[in-house]
């Protein structure tokens, strides 16, 4: 719950979602110590509140803001880096 696969390899994610049940549920191993849930690992990773549209890389995987509501990410897009891809 909270998670959909994309066709293009991605998953949609509801900010809400522990980073726990994410990482059982697409076999994936992100850190959930610094924070419980995927909205607060961005905010930890990235040490600001993102703008909507903003991407981030980290841990083998790209995180984009899709929706926010006030100072909550309600929803993410998580795919995989491309090559060369840099932090934006």
């Amino acid at each position: 719950e909270g998670l959909r696969r994309q066709p293009d390899g991605s998953v949609s994610v509801a900010g809400s979602v522990a980073v726990r049940d994410l990482n059982r549920a697409m076999d994936w191993s992100l850190p959930d110590e610094p924070a419980v849930t995927v909205a607060g690992l961005v905010i930890h990773e990235a040490q600001a509140i993102p703008r909507i549209g903003q991407a981030f890389i980290f841990h083998g995987h790209r995180f984009q803001v899709v929706k926010r509501v006030r100072n909550r990410i309600t929803a993410l897009k998580i795919s995989p880096p491309l090559d060369g891809a840099e932090t934006v």
